[in-house]
């Protein structure tokens, strides 16, 4: 057995961590907007993870009939988010009163729109050409330009997120529907379109999440339930509800996936994150920040 010294380990392990951070932003993404859609409407959308999938799908078809890909994920965010608006209005509007409903709304939804990419475009692997391909080599470190990309793309986009929700004024008008909707009703906010929006935004940054994953792996059809699994895990770690506990949860599940894989437990690495998931909740029921239990209605 091979025996590596102190600074081989460090390497390993900063090269793992990387690694885990590049996909924990994508899982981010999905988390971002799963937390703001049950904030608001109180449903638990498990098809978030297939919004993720229609984008990489999309960006797929992009590229491959030779458009940029940055154009690519633009497209994909303005489709999903399309898709998404057309969604709400025309099934989970309808259950808003019954949030129960939704979730199963959403699980029927997991099966359509997998068979329906199937049936159009085979369940076979997707991928794309990777659109930086630079590495740098820092010490015993290799960086890929790609992954660097993501975390950055991921940073900006959930920064933009939380200002435009924490100093805006449609910001502060949706915290108040979150506080309480049938209040922010009576007080003329319109509970509605800002449902609507939320559920828009959720899905524009899923597509982003699709965009942003082919570009590090192929996907399939199937590969929206794995993502949407871990983007509850992190939305409930931080705190269902809660914006940067969503943020902060999913750099915590990056560095746990990197340190169980740098250490030689990558076989491992999902248990350890939903073992993670499963140790907050027994001692934070409600989430390391602190969670929401749906909107407040009268």
């Amino acid at each position: 057995m091979m025996i590596l010294n102190r600074k081989q380990t460090v390497d390993i392990l900063l090269q793992q961590i990387l690694n885990g951070l590049s996909i924990a932003s994508v899982i981010t993404l999905i988390a971002v907007g799963v937390t703001l859609i049950f904030g608001l409407t109180g449903i638990i959308n498990f098809a978030h993870g297939e919004f993720l999938m229609v984008g990489s799908i999309v960006t797929w078809l992009a590229v491959a009939s030779g458009i940029s890909f940055w154009l690519a994920i633009l497209l994909a965010m303005i489709v999903v988010a399309v898709m998404g608006f057309a969604l709400e209005r025309g099934l989970f509007r309808f259950t808003l009163e019954r949030p129960t409903n939704g979730f199963i709304v959403s699980l029927g939804l997991i099966i359509v729109l997998q068979h329906i990419v199937i049936f159009f475009w085979s369940a076979n692997q997707k991928s794309i050409p990777r659109p930086l391909n630079t590495v740098w080599e820092i010490g015993g470190v290799r960086i890929a330009s790609v992954r660097v990309m993501v975390i950055f793309i991921t940073a900006a986009v959930v920064a933009m997120t939380f200002v435009a929700i924490t100093r805006s004024r449609y910001g502060r008008a949706l915290r108040a529907s979150v506080e309480d909707r049938d209040t922010a009703a009576l007080m003329g906010i319109p509970v509605r379109r800002y449902i609507t929006g939320v559920f828009v935004l959720g899905s524009a940054l899923a597509g982003l999440g699709g965009g942003l994953l082919i570009a590090l792996f192929p996907i399939t059809p199937f590969t929206g339930g794995t993502m949407v699994m871990k983007g509850f895990a992190v939305a409930l770690i931080g705190g269902l509800g809660n914006l940067m506990g969503a943020v902060v949860a999913g750099l915590i599940l990056g560095i746990v996936e990197g340190l169980s894989a740098g250490y030689g437990f990558s076989e491992w690495t999902d248990a350890y994150s939903f073992g993670l998931m499963i140790l907050v909740l027994l001692f934070r029921p409600n989430g390391l920040f602190g969670g929401t239990s749906g909107p407040k209605m009268a």
